[in-house]
């Protein structure tokens, strides 16, 4: 567990605790944390219900003092602070159209304890595409309609016995998402419910067979190992 992983649930715990001791009233890692936080809510943009845009690059300006004290706890605090801000991303339902990367910058001008964050987002043509998570993969897709099921001819295949050949499609229009049974024998709910056709939004959970889906609409900037592309 990183030093800063309780921040959201131990923000007193560590101010009380070894933060405080170590850093005694001077700026202590927690606070630019909640700097960066602060940042991302105030200059997210909604560009649509489901899509929310957060900057992607956070720039911390810190005392001298600070700055020197904070370069001494290296690169795992720069994992930290990403690690933190991608997790309140994620509960937010930010995304970032490119990399997220947190810089801290020396400023001799702030007096001990000052912390100021500032962002920018790289300048890119960002396309909206949906994607299937399952078990931790995921799947974006690029067909206008994507089944998924147990049989190597499923668009999607994924080994549950419980899928029948093909079980379920997505439908995308390039703006609006469907989902539609393809004659399953054990059927397919969404949000709990079964259906046999149904307009999807994002976050939509799905369920067929043994497994659990989750329907997503996300911003196709994502490293190739971190996707798998439905032609």
């Amino acid at each position: 567990m990183g030093f800063l992983e309780n921040f959201e649930k131990g923000l007193e715990r560590l101010v009380n605790g070894v933060f405080t001791k170590t850093f005694q009233s001077e700026l202590a890692p927690v606070e630019i944390a909640g700097a960066i936080r602060s940042e991302m809510d105030a200059k997210s943009a909604i560009l649509s219900r489901d899509r929310i845009l957060a900057p992607n690059t956070y720039v911390v300006r810190l005392s001298s003092p600070d700055f020197k004290r904070m370069q001494q706890l290296g690169e795992e605090l720069i994992t930290e602070l990403t690690a933190l801000a991608t997790k309140h991303a994620s509960k937010q339902g930010f995304q970032f159209g490119a990399a997220l990367q947190i810089k801290l910058v020396e400023d001799g001008s702030l007096a001990i304890g000052e912390v100021r964050a500032t962002s920018t987002s790289e300048k890119l043509e960002i396309e909206w595409t949906p994607a299937l998570d399952h078990a931790g993969k995921r799947y974006l897709i690029k067909k206008s309609r994507t089944s998924v099921g147990r049989d190597s001819s499923a668009d999607i295949q994924i080994d549950d016995p419980g899928l029948s050949r093909k079980h379920f499609e997505i439908v995308w229009d390039g703006s609006k998402a469907g989902l539609r049974d393809l004659g399953s024998t054990n059927g397919t709910r969404v949000s709990g419910k079964t259906v046999s056709e149904t307009a999807i939004a994002a976050d939509t959970a799905i369920s067929a067979g043994r497994s659990e889906f989750v329907f997503r609409i996300i911003a196709k900037t994502l490293s190739p190992e971190q996707v798998t592309y439905i032609e």
